[in-house]
């Protein structure tokens, strides 16, 4: 009896952890074995893993769920940018924060003047050939279809060394998870998505700030971010890192976000790469919003419910 009990205390743990992460699914499919993501984070809404069956196949929305998207957007809000363009922003990818992803897209709408092009730099979960992944091909959205910029992602090609995997750039909800905010809240923006691998190399912002400052100029453009931030900890240490990354990112001491673990961000390369773009394009980081799995939720902290610690997130505007 009391082994039952401990079992079903697992499996709700479980679950909720799971839930949490915005990754419930009618079946659920476990991710290479080799990821550094999350047990929580590589759980994934659809039936099987499958590359695009041909070129005139558009890439899927697999983490979409209706209900959830509607709670998503009620519960946002429009974070202000005293009246400047928006220029950059960082919002998480997991979908317990997904109402900050929707405020962030809110904003760059509010901000004034058309967009033509979302530029989005994610963190790459699981092993591939290549360290910095883009595609071509337009995204099927419950929304409609949100359009591929091939000229930029030609552009990540030719200047980053970028190399096209539709099936990688579904399959990862980093960049996936984003697409229908896109979509619904900037609808005549087209999409341009890079997935970034630890081992792109340290001189990745720079190489990266250089060659968007290039597309900012020939294109009204909308620079995206999808980071999560502390991982494996409690909700005061979480916070306390917090307080590092902040201090970093606001003070724009790129030395020291590339130095960062799992303990601050999931993508130091991508925090690096907003800062130094931030700062080519001459544009103000203000902090929007801040939490973790812990203050969104309705549970009381403890191991049993967080095994494997809790995530933080943010929202960082650039206005310019």
């Amino acid at each position: 009896m009391k082994h039952s009990k401990h079992a079903a205390l697992a499996a709700l743990a479980a679950a909720f952890v799971t839930a949490l992460c915005g990754c419930a699914a009618q079946s659920q499919v476990t991710a290479p074995a080799a990821s550094s993501a999350t047990a929580a984070e590589i759980i994934i809404t659809t039936e099987e893993y499958s590359a695009p069956r041909s070129g005139k196949d558009m890439l899927e929305c697999r983490f979409w769920n209706e209900r959830n998207f509607t709670t998503y957007d009620s519960r946002s809000v429009t974070y202000g940018t005293d009246g400047g363009k928006l220029l950059c922003g960082v919002a998480p990818h997991h979908l317990t924060a997904g109402h900050f992803i929707a405020g962030m897209y809110k904003a760059a709408a509010a901000s004034g003047g058309e967009i033509d092009t979302v530029v989005l730099v994610a963190p790459q979960h699981y092993p591939g050939n290549d360290v910095l992944v883009t595609s071509t091909v337009d995204w099927s959205t419950p929304f409609g279809v949100l359009e591929a910029d091939t000229g930029a992602a030609q552009l990540l090609c030719d200047e980053l060394g970028a190399r096209c995997d539709d099936s990688m750039m579904q399959y990862d909800h980093s960049a996936s998870s984003h697409i229908p905010f896109i979509r619904y809240y900037l609808p005549k923006a087209k999409v341009c998505c890079l997935l970034v691998a630890p081992g792109a190399g340290k001189d990745l912002p720079q190489r990266y700030a250089e060659a968007m400052a290039k597309l900012a100029e020939e294109r009204k453009c909308f620079f995206a971010f999808s980071i999560d931030f502390s991982h494996y900890l409690s909700p005061d240490l979480a916070e306390m890192h917090d307080g590092e990354t902040r201090e970093a990112v606001l003070s724009g001491d790129i030395e020291t976000i590339l130095g960062f673990g799992n303990d601050n961000v999931d993508t130091p390369l991508g925090l690096g790469a907003f800062v130094e773009l931030s700062k080519r394009l001459g544009g103000t980081v203000t902090e929007a919003d801040n939490a973790n799995t812990w203050s969104l939720g309705e549970l009381p902290y403890s191991p049993a419910i967080y095994p494997e610690g809790v995530t933080s997130y943010f929202v960082f505007l650039t206005q310019g």
